[in-house]
């Protein structure tokens, strides 16, 4: 019996080492080509360069007198603030429908999830149509203000605050702890695991975001950079793809990312394996 459940765990690491070998065969290839020349990387785009060179991010970053620098830091200002927002609104709706019930309250809830059912592209005409009213297109506004409602955001934190005792909030609200207080000083650090896991998906998914931008914006200089990084061209043709370049920026845009997961992989991983012990 445990030589036979050494054999299946050795095959299940073999299987996950090949397939982990496929996943990373992009990203292998993103960043030796951004090392390479245009020449090289037409004849050589599988192996190392023969020649290592930086000149490729030297020149991305002065292409069209530093678009890319400008719509990399839309893109972090846009992320960043999003995802901020987005977690404030979040926490608190969660903290108010798992804690401070009201009439009505799980109506309100369910609504509110039945909203995750309406395609976004339905909404975006009358979005549109509002923010052209109220004179913010072509703004950063217009980029973080809608979608910071989350409700997938919302529904993940109240599941999370749902398993916070009701005792302890009791026994700070008996030694005169306020609704905010409580938010501030128990709901928030208890929930961080929580808040560390929605932190990567919701910067993940704004860092990422095509549509919207694309859609809504005429103005380069605030455009993000994953709007901007798939029109560029060395020429008039459209097939002048400078795919040195593409792959240079793709490796830019790849970092704010791990940068991000690293620095709440701690509570990330605390939230995935939550549950999963039972003492």
């Amino acid at each position: 019996m445990a030589m036979k459940r050494k054999i299946l765990q050795t095959s299940l690491f073999i299987i996950l080492v090949i397939a982990s070998f496929f996943f990373l065969i992009p990203i292998f290839l993103m960043l030796v080509n951004s090392f390479k020349t245009s020449a090289e990387m037409a004849g050589n785009s599988w192996g190392f360069p023969r020649d290592w060179t930086v000149e490729n991010y030297i020149l991305l970053i002065d292409f069209n007198r530093g678009l890319i620098v400008r719509t990399f830091l839309n893109s972090v200002y846009i992320s960043v603030s999003y995802t901020a927002l987005t977690l404030v609104v979040a926490s608190l709706a969660a903290y108010v429908f798992s804690k401070l019930r009201f009439r009505g309250s799980n109506v309100v809830f369910v609504i509110f999830l039945a909203t995750m059912m309406i395609p976004r592209e339905i909404t975006m005409p009358s979005i549109f149509l509002m923010f052209a009213r109220a004179g913010l297109l072509n703004t950063y506004v217009i980029q973080i203000l809608p979608g910071v409602a989350n409700v997938f955001c919302l529904f993940m934190l109240k599941q999370y605050i749902d398993q916070i005792p009701n005792t302890i909030l009791e026994a700070a609200t008996i030694d005169g702890a306020s609704r905010v207080r409580l938010y501030r000083s128990i709901i928030l650090p208890l929930a961080k695991p929580a808040l560390g896991a929605m932190a990567i998906l919701v910067f993940l998914e704004k860092w990422n975001d095509y549509l919207w931008p694309s859609v809504l914006l005429t103005r380069r200089e605030i455009m993000p950079i994953m709007v901007i990084l798939p029109t560029l061209n060395v020429g008039t043709s459209m097939y002048a793809i400078p795919w040195n370049f593409i792959m240079t920026g793709c490796v830019i845009v790849t970092i704010p990312l791990i940068i991000v997961f690293l620095s709440f992989q701690e509570q990330f991983m605390s939230s995935v394996t939550i549950g999963a012990v039972k003492e």
